[in-house]
């Protein structure tokens, strides 16, 4: 891709994203990533314009809330499982998923050897009306500045 079609599309992109001042975004996520959130949201809406309100809701009832009609842009469950379920219940964005960190794995012993990653993902959720804001969120986990506060609150990134 050219260097100025990139731009463009980042031009376009941002122009949308602050087009809209005012506006908030819903992120789900389980209460073991509230701290990190409440830390990483003000500094989202200086950069974005867009205000971040956390509902805290534990991983394996994040489904039968989304299904009960609450309200919500963004999922962040800190288990596969429950990722899982709402990709099967076509209740996120598949293309919209991003593995944000490594949790740790549960051995029996602690010789036995260390087991595949588990992953603990954030999407956006299917039909949501502030789609770009929810992108812009998850671009925003990946960002450096996010990256240092999972790692100070003692997170593994992957």
């Amino acid at each position: 891709m050219k260097p100025t079609r990139i731009l463009f599309i980042a031009v376009v992109w941002l122009a949308a994203v602050l087009s809209s001042p005012g506006q908030s975004l819903v992120v789900m996520a389980d209460p073991l990533f509230q701290p990190v959130l409440e830390e990483l949201a003000p500094r989202f809406a200086e950069r974005t314009g867009f205000e971040l309100h956390l509902s805290t809701v534990p991983s394996d009832a994040v489904a039968d809330r989304i299904q009960s009609g609450e309200s919500a842009d963004v999922v962040f469950p800190a288990d596969e499982n429950s990722m899982r379920r709402l990709m099967g219940l076509g209740l996120v964005d598949v293309a919209l998923k991003r593995n944000i960190l490594a949790m740790p794995g549960e051995s029996a012993e602690e010789t036995a050897p260390a087991s595949d990653p588990q992953y603990a993902s954030a999407a956006v959720l299917a039909g949501t009306e502030r789609r770009i804001q929810a992108m812009a969120f998850l671009d925003y986990l990946a960002s450096d500045d996010a990256r240092g506060a999972f790692e100070r609150q003692g997170f593994t990134l992957p």
